[in-house]
């Protein structure tokens, strides 16, 4: 199981995650920051689980990408 903790917050719209994760990310047309998709949002981050790791190299480049890291991945 992997889950993503992404504080939205802190994000400068730079899009490189959505440029290496578009199944988890995309751009928000009304503030420019990217939004991590199908996530629930508790304590100040959205977090997704995912019961699925075939995808857990596409959210480790976006975690490596990130020039603020605020995408952090969990992996059990």
């Amino acid at each position: 199981m992997l889950t993503i903790i992404y504080n939205r917050k802190k994000c400068i719209g730079c899009s490189n995650c959505i440029l290496v994760s578009p199944l988890y990310f995309t751009i928000s047309k009304l503030d420019g920051k990217s939004i991590l998709l199908n996530s629930i949002y508790k304590n100040g981050n959205y977090i997704r689980k995912s019961i699925n790791n075939i995808n857990y190299k596409y959210i480790e480049k976006a975690v490596k990408v990130c020039p603020v890291k605020i995408i952090k991945l969990i992996k059990y």
